[in-house]
């Protein structure tokens, strides 16, 4: 199976979003649910129309996406934020500037953060709930 990276970005107007194999392969949404969908729409239109294509991704293919920090936040809004930011030992004050979009996470604070989200992924992922 190949991948295909997703790259989502938002802006005034909702979501876009494209995919880096598939030159022009491109969508748009007001949300990330919507802008998410379009695309494995247009994705199943180009491989369908491309023989190619059809061979390339015969046994499928995964979608990996790629977001912007200040996206991710929007996406899952549910990630307590100064809660984050101690379980990755972040500054919460910076942290919230980043989701704001008032300050732009240099590279180094982006991994810090994507840290910070796979230990939270850990802990959900290492529990199971019983009844």
């Amino acid at each position: 199976m190949k991948k295909l990276n997703a790259i989502i970005e938002r802006n005034e107007d909702g979501y876009y979003a494209y995919v880096e194999q598939l030159d022009g392969c491109v969508a748009g949404g007001l949300t990330y649910k919507e802008v998410k969908e379009n695309l494995e729409d247009i994705i199943n239109i180009f491989i369908d129309e491309d023989q190619e294509l059809q061979q390339k991704y015969k046994t499928g293919y995964t979608l990996k996406f790629e977001v912007s920090l200040q996206s991710v936040f929007d996406l899952i809004p549910e990630i307590n934020i100064s809660q984050l930011a101690k379980l990755g030992k972040l500054n919460p004050g910076l942290l919230r500037q980043y989701v704001s979009g008032s300050k732009v996470a240099s590279e180094s604070q982006a991994k810090r953060v994507m840290e910070a989200i796979d230990k939270l992924a850990h802990k959900l992922n290492s529990i199971t709930i019983t009844v």
